[in-house]
């Protein structure tokens, strides 16, 4: 019996890569990739962890003494710190942040506690918060994603992070059942050995998590495959600067700020702006700022209604006419 749910986790799990994997090779989008790693971390971890019923503990069960013990900690603290990484760039991308160097500083204390718990003696509140700190930062990063849905002021950004609160907060109380299953089966690992079978050093509750995130990811991906083509092969303005010789040297965006007051633009809108007088294409837009592409032209085309123009040329012309450097060459 234990056996076959081993077989259906991990099965589920490879599953689910093969949707986000697909996606990636076509819109070579990073929140794809960071997916498939996220996955691919859990399988490993699932491996693992099975290798240790089935090859470590042939019976299956573990006994009181054997949860005094962290299997393999340099392996375990890896896969946490991988795990919680791609979680912070999954809900960067989600809050539309862009990443920073210094973020990677958050798992540094993750790294520092498991590090010193893994040197001391295996009682049962050192186990249970070597487990645990991955559960803590589950429910940190699911605090934090609720503070920027709160604090968010644009309609748009604010819509499109709600569609997350759903997931976002189920993963929140899958992660509180977690920390308290680990809590009544470490505490009182007799009463449980002593009526029912245990898997060796996972719970039914994490199981659980990554079922939900492995169906939840699956059920986005899938029906984005047939729309992938169809986003890549839409055709786009062409993203060249007009070929203006007068203002071959000018800097566009200088000319953004006054544009922007002059037209009554919204903070979504100027940025989408700053980024065409970079003369980037749609796709870049996106990508740069984790919005969609059905956002951006929406963007683009109220923009287009605010200035009265009808194409990208027209509007790199117009903001040109309101750029500094433009200016001091018509006095």
């Amino acid at each position: 019996m234990i056996f076959f749910y081993s077989v259906i986790l991990i099965s589920v799990c490879a599953a689910s890569i093969s949707p986000a994997g697909i996606l990636y090779l076509r819109t070579k989008k990073p929140q794809y990739l960071y997916l498939i790693l996220l996955f691919v971390c859990w399988l490993i971890e699932l491996v693992e962890l099975h290798y240790i019923v089935f090859v470590g503990l042939p019976t299956g069960l573990i006994h009181p003494e054997d949860l005094n013990h962290i299997s393999y900690p340099a392996l375990r603290i890896g896969i946490s710190a991988g795990i919680l990484l791609l979680d912070l760039l999954i809900l960067l991308w989600i809050t539309g942040r862009k990443w920073k160097n210094r973020d990677v500083l958050t798992i540094l204390p993750m790294l520092a506690a498991c590090i010193y718990l893994v040197f001391q003696p295996q009682t049962e509140l050192v186990v249970w918060l070597f487990y645990s700190v991955r559960q803590f930062y589950r429910m940190g990063y699911c605090a934090w994603f609720g503070i920027c849905l709160f604090l968010e002021q644009e309609p748009e950004r604010r819509e499109e992070m709600g569609r997350h609160t759903l997931p976002v907060f189920g993963v929140f109380l899958l992660n509180i059942c977690i920390l308290l299953e680990d809590s009544l089966v470490i505490s009182h690992i007799d009463f449980f050995l002593s009526d029912i079978p245990y898997i060796s050093e996972r719970n039914f509750s994490e199981n659980f998590l990554w079922m939900f995130l492995c169906i939840y990811s699956m059920g986005r991906c899938i029906p984005q495959i047939d729309k992938a083509p169809s986003v890549r092969e839409a055709p786009e303005e062409p993203s060249i600067p007009p070929t203006v010789s007068d203002f071959a040297g000018t800097n566009l965006r200088e000319g953004v700020p006054v544009f922007t007051q002059r037209y009554k633009l919204t903070p979504r809108e100027a940025e989408i702006l700053r980024c065409m007088a970079d003369h980037k294409s749609t796709a870049e837009i996106c990508e740069e700022l984790y919005i969609s592409m059905g956002t951006v032209k929406t963007h683009t085309h109220n923009i287009y209604s605010k200035v009265n123009v009808k194409s990208k040329n027209e509007l790199i012309k117009a903001l040109l006419n309101d750029s500094p450097q433009t200016e001091s060459k018509g006095e």
